[in-house]
């Protein structure tokens, strides 16, 4: 979305006159007003300001503006849906079953780490290079990229290799 500049009085009549769509946009969609009325007028009055500024050849105002108010509200998703505006909270009386997550069980990585390292001796050499990049901690698209191989033939040679590595397990 362009900055918003202050608006002509035609602007202001214009966005006046059609501000009705705003609402009849939110409850199309389902949207509380109260709550994304803030987000959804600035794409509104942006809508306002390119139809005045730019307007569109056989295109209407009432689907330029909806466009816009979408687009607002993606982004204002977006922006919330950020990582660092998602954290998790933690009561301090369930502290024990954070703790044992599984997913955060240091132990249970430390004994993968240590699989995938004795794996890498019976690996093919391309294999091998592309396990102990995954070993550091790289994703297996970051280790095709840092060994300038094509993703596609990154995930070949490790599915070929975990196909290997299931037939050894289960002839054992």
């Amino acid at each position: 979305m362009r900055a918003l500049r202050p608006m002509t009085q035609k602007e202001r009549d214009f966005a006046e006159q059609k501000h009705d769509l705003v609402i009849d946009f939110l409850r199309y969609r389902r949207l509380p007003i109260d709550e994304f009325y803030d987000i959804v007028i600035f794409g509104y009055l942006s809508a306002v300001q390119q139809y005045f500024y730019n307007p569109p050849v056989g295109v209407d105002f009432k689907v330029m503006a909806f466009r816009a108010m979408k687009d607002s509200v993606l982004r204002e998703k977006a922006y919330n849906s950020c990582a660092k505006r998602c954290g998790v909270t933690v009561n301090l009386d369930d502290i024990e079953n954070v703790l044992t997550d599984p997913k955060q069980d240091t132990e249970r990585q430390v004994e993968d780490k240590t699989l995938l390292e004795q794996v890498i001796s019976v690996a093919a050499p391309r294999e091998a290079r592309i396990i102990t990049l995954l070993i550091g901690g790289f994703a297996l698209h970051e280790a095709a990229q840092f060994l300038k191989i094509p993703r596609a033939s990154a995930e070949s040679c490790m599915d070929n290799f975990y196909f290997r590595a299931r037939a050894a397990i289960s002839l054992e």
